[in-house]
This record gives C-alpha cells, structure tokens and sequence, in this order.
C-alpha cells in the first residue's frame, strides 16, 4: 500500500511538472480537489481524484509496469543468450521465460564468480564468461529439442555433405529440425 502512495504521489508531482503548474496554482488544485494542500496527508482515494482533475486539464499520465524489462542490450552475445532463453520458453523447455528467470540461470551457470554469488544480470556478462553461458544454454536446448526429434522419429541430420547422430548434430541443425517438426 505504501508503495501505491508513493506512485500516486510520483505520479501527482510529474503532472504538476507536465502542466508547469507554479506552486500557488498546484496547492489551489489540491485544496480545490480534496481540502488538503500536501500529498502527504491524502489517501489512495484522494490521490486518485488529483490525478484526475489534472488528467481533466491535460496530463498524459501512464501507469509504469512493476515487471522488470530487459536493460539496454551490451553485445550481440548477450542479445542471442536472450533470444534462445526466450525460444525455449517459447518451445516449453522453460517454464519462466522472464529476464528475472534468464538472470536466475546467469547467476548459477557463473557461482564460481564474484565471490561465489555470480554474475546477477545477463546484461552484467561480458567475453568468455558471456561465451562459456551462452554455450552451456545452447547445449541445453539442443538437447531438449534432439530429445523431441527422437521422440519422433528423427536420429539423424545431415548438412554440408555431413551426416550427424541427433546428439551430435550442431544447434543450428538440430534448431532447424525442431523448428521443421513444429509447422
């Protein structure tokens, strides 16, 4: 509940900067609206009704999601560790296919770091230890996709005048095929 005040007096205070309220004007508002002239000393309630007398006088006032995003993209590397954690949420190989998840699996491919707590963002991932966790996420979702295939039917993949065993087959292989069994 606190927080929710907290958002609503954010919010009330971002009108007033958007509407270049003085401050005489701002307290005339808030009195106008609910007898009082602080934020402070208002329920969720009367917040609400501020924020819909400015709304009523121009302010373009949007909720924030609380859901965590994924932060501005470090490399190219990182941006393919997303994109396959995210095909396997997708395929169903990863029940939470949230970056809190993906950050989750960073920390304990990387344990062995930053005093044994690991790195705690993908984003935070950097050279070969960004390298040593994307491979260690392809190998996963090879293997889960090859498992799929043989489930079906499929044990080997054949490429570039090269024939593999499903378990061997390189991921973009094994990736194409599963993608190939699901249209």
């Amino acid at each position: 509940m606190k927080d929710e005040k907290k958002r609503l007096i954010s919010a009330v205070h971002v009108g007033k900067n958007q509407l270049a309220m003085d401050d005489d004007t701002y307290r005339s508002l808030l009195n106008q609206v609910t007898g009082k002239t602080s934020t402070l000393k208002m329920s969720l309630w009367e917040l609400r009704k501020v924020l819909e007398a400015m709304k009523s006088k121009g302010f373009k006032y949007k909720k924030t999601s609380t859901r965590r995003q994924s932060p501005p993209s470090r490399g190219a590397t990182v941006d393919k560790l997303r994109a396959i954690w995210i095909t396997m949420h997708q395929h169903g190989f990863v029940e939470d296919g949230s970056e809190a998840a993906l950050d989750a699996y960073v920390r304990r491919q990387t344990k062995s770091e930053n005093n044994g707590e690991g790195i705690a963002a993908a984003a935070w991932l950097q050279g070969e230890t960004c390298n040593k966790v994307l491979e260690s996420l392809k190998y996963w979702h090879r293997r889960e996709m090859a498992a799929v295939l043989k489930k079906n039917g499929i044990y080997s993949l054949s490429g570039h005048r090269k024939s593999w065993p499903i378990a061997k087959a390189p991921y973009d292989y094994v990736s194409a095929a599963y993608e190939g069994q699901r249209l």
